[in-house]
């Protein structure tokens, strides 16, 4: 008997938090309610680790991986790109692939 009666008492207060998490809506707004309520949450942008210019002329991007570049230029050369790291040593050339 008690369980059920401590069960019928629990379900209640689920029931009126509820009931009244639908009506707030349209309840008018409290002094009290605005000082218990959190602060919204603002987006934070984080800010680049490396921030780098690759020119165009070295050709067109087909892939990333491993912070490196893929990139192929206009006569069929594959050049691999290094981005991780701060101008004007980088970015730098790894690796330049031509197909024969």
């Amino acid at each position: 008997m008690i369980a059920d009666r401590y069960t019928k008492a629990v379900l209640t207060v689920i029931a009126v938090a509820l009931s009244v998490i639908a009506a707030r809506p349209w309840l008018p707004e409290a002094g009290w309610i605005t000082a218990l309520r959190p602060q919204p949450a603002h987006a934070q942008t984080a800010v680049p680790k490396y921030e780098v210019t690759v020119p165009k002329a070295w050709g067109k991007f087909v892939g990333f991986s491993n912070n490196n570049l893929l990139l192929e230029a206009p006569d069929q050369t594959l050049r691999i790109v290094d981005v991780e790291g701060k101008s004007p040593e980088f970015p730098k050339i790894k690796a330049l692939i031509r197909w024969q």
